[in-house]
């Protein structure tokens, strides 16, 4: 028997989203950010005497008349239109098809008009039975998780059936599950109240796996919450200490940012940036969200001084229109942005993900106006505000992104934290040959000369010891937001 996995992909026409980092691939010479982890984990849970091929449509197109007996489809809500179309062109050639992921779970029904079959839930305990039922040709309609599996269980990813080299990053999961129950969050439903952790050797051994695989490549935690447990994070970290990892990524939520220790843990074992919810300087946007337990928008500076002092990066999250968002919302996030530092920011507009509570309220109160899914990435008003008009919300938010990823404040925020030490690799300098000849092929790579101004500017600050990372990144997102409000401008 072979199945064949895959993960969908943008279409062109939707534009460039925040994550698809389409600057820094380029310059790096990469398709990708991070692979989808479901595809390697499904290879994992597979029974070993079955074949299985993983396609990512980010890296590769995808090969219709490949025989195949079975056809699994993935997709977060705003790529399941392209997994539709990728599952009714299998529908076509006589293929069964089975759907999963946080989408076809919330809308099962939906996701059967376009495939054979869906898993609700997550998939450890599930899929083998899946699969054995596809080789008898006995497909069920829908197969529905018992329980939240135990993740001790959960075997290591795939990493072998992966073009690693097409990715810039490496993605990990070391946990599941959230107690906190955000309005805007469908994480709780997907995944439950309870953190559920992997085995702290079964993660060791996934990092060494991937550091054979590529040793100086970025890790990037997936998890919700890193530090959610910090007991748990401090164990990992401890022995991560020892297999001298070059830079790693985690998401964590601002009330596990406090802790000195536990940041110190953090940075002796590799981490230089974590992601973080700020979702709104207005705490009264903080407790619509029901999220005033976790964040407390006056500890909000502290906090990221506290972080930076550990030479640690901070990756914000906002989100904006809100039901008691005004028109200041926009000037104030900017402003906050600027003085707090915060290198890099992800600005959202508030969206009613399918499954959260958020998605209940506006539908009762028929506010929703668009189920155009590919529009729910945070990046367009699929509803109508309270306060804003649709279009001056969407208007408002890409200019906000304009300025705060503006090269000249980009590469203030950036000069400041340099200066702390904070992005900067803890590592022994490249000689001034090889940086320069890092410098000439990036320079010749740039479209225009307010890029190459600043490419230069990093290249020759002496606070900087090297020209990637978090040049590329900026430069990454300085083009997305130009993007972003081109597209706004045509309209």
């Amino acid at each position: 028997m072979k199945i064949k996995l895959i993960a969908p992909a943008r279409k062109p026409e939707w534009g460039e989203s925040f994550w698809d980092l389409k600057t820094l691939c380029k310059l790096s010479g990469r398709k990708a950010g991070g692979a989808p982890l479901v595809l390697p984990t499904l290879a994992a849970l597979t029974p070993p005497d079955v074949e299985v091929i993983l396609t990512d449509e980010n890296v590769e197109s995808i090969d219709f008349e490949e025989k195949v007996d079975l056809v699994g489809i993935t997709g977060m809500t705003c790529l399941i239109p392209r997994s539709y179309e990728i599952a009714d062109e299998y529908k076509k050639r006589g293929v069964p098809v089975v759907m999963g992921g946080i989408h076809a779970s919330m809308l099962p029904e939906e996701a059967l008009q376009h495939c054979d079959s869906v898993v609700i839930g997550e998939a450890e305990e599930i899929w083998g039975q899946v699969v054995r039922d596809a080789a008898k040709k006995n497909l069920k309609k829908l197969y529905r998780a018992p329980r939240f599996p135990d993740l001790a269980n959960s075997p290591i990813p795939r990493w072998d059936l992966l073009k690693n080299d097409k990715y810039c990053y490496f993605t990990i999961q070391t946990s599941r599950g959230c107690p906190f129950d955000c309005d805007f969050c469908s994480v709780k439903v997907f995944n439950g109240g309870g953190y559920r952790h992997k085995n702290i050797g079964q993660v060791i051994k996934e990092i060494k796996i991937l550091q054979k695989i590529e040793p100086k490549k970025l890790i990037f935690f997936t998890d919700d919450n890193l530090l959610a447990v910090p007991q748990y994070a401090k164990e990992l970290m401890k022995e991560m200490v020892s297999l001298n990892i070059k830079t790693w990524w985690c998401q964590s939520s601002m009330n596990k940012l406090k802790d000195d220790e536990i940041l110190d843990f953090m940075y002796k074992a590799g981490c230089r940036v974590v992601f973080v919810g700020f979702e709104s300087i207005s705490q009264k946007s903080i407790e619509k969200m029901n999220k005033n337990f976790v964040n407390k928008v006056s500890e909000y500076k502290d906090i990221i001084g506290r972080i930076h002092s550990h030479k640690i990066s901070v990756f914000g999250s906002f989100i904006l229109g809100s039901d008691t968002d005004d028109e200041h919302i926009f000037e104030d996030t900017a402003k906050f942005i600027d003085e707090a530092q915060v290198a890099f920011s992800m600005i959202n507009i508030i969206t009613p993900f399918v499954g959260s509570r958020l998605f209940e309220k506006l539908n009762a109160e028929k506010r929703i106006f668009s189920v155009d899914w590919s529009r729910y990435n945070g990046e367009f008003v699929c509803f109508k505000p309270k306060n804003f008009e649709g279009r001056d919300l969407k208007i408002k938010r890409d200019e906000l992104c304009k300025e705060i990823y503006s090269l000249s404040q980009l590469y203030s925020r950036l000069n400041s934290l340099w200066g702390k030490a904070v992005l900067t690799r803890n590592t022994i300098k490249k000689t001034n040959l090889i940086k320069l000849a890092l410098f000439l092929k990036t320079l010749f790579s740039l479209s225009n000369n307010q890029e190459r101004a600043f490419l230069t500017k990093c290249m020759f600050n002496k606070n900087n010891p090297s020209i990637t990372n978090s040049v590329f990144i900026a430069l990454s997102f300085y083009n997305y937001s130009l993007a972003s409000q081109q597209k706004d401008n045509n309209k």
